[in-house]
């Protein structure tokens, strides 16, 4: 993936109920291996991805996790990322892997 950031994160286990934390690799902003937590603004300057203080940016995002370490049943591993103007908003469960067509597939303006 090259280099990328991390978004940190817990998640449920659907199955055991498991709080598990996650690392969420994406590529915005400046792609330096920052962590971020949701609510935190994302960092330019560097090796920058995309453009700074875009409304809305759905961003591509990889898990480092793809089991529950408790259970062993699957976690869905790709996310969709919400950024609003460089402000780390929400995260779901990849939508559509086609919305990522264009920006080498890393991020969409929404």
């Amino acid at each position: 993936m090259g280099a990328y950031n991390i978004l940190k994160m817990n998640i449920n286990c659907k199955y055991c109920n498991a709080t598990c934390v996650v690392n969420i690799q994406f590529k915005f902003a400046d792609t330096w291996q920052h962590q971020y937590l949701i609510g935190e603004k994302v960092m330019w300057g560097g090796a920058d991805i995309g453009i700074p203080g875009l409304d809305k940016v759905k961003v591509y995002g990889v898990s480092d996790l793809d089991k529950c370490p408790t259970c062993r049943n699957l976690f869905p591993y790709e996310y969709d990322i919400f950024i609003e103007k460089d402000i780390i908003k929400y995260v779901n469960h990849l939508a559509d892997f086609g919305d990522y067509n264009t920006n080498d597939g890393n991020y969409i303006i929404c």
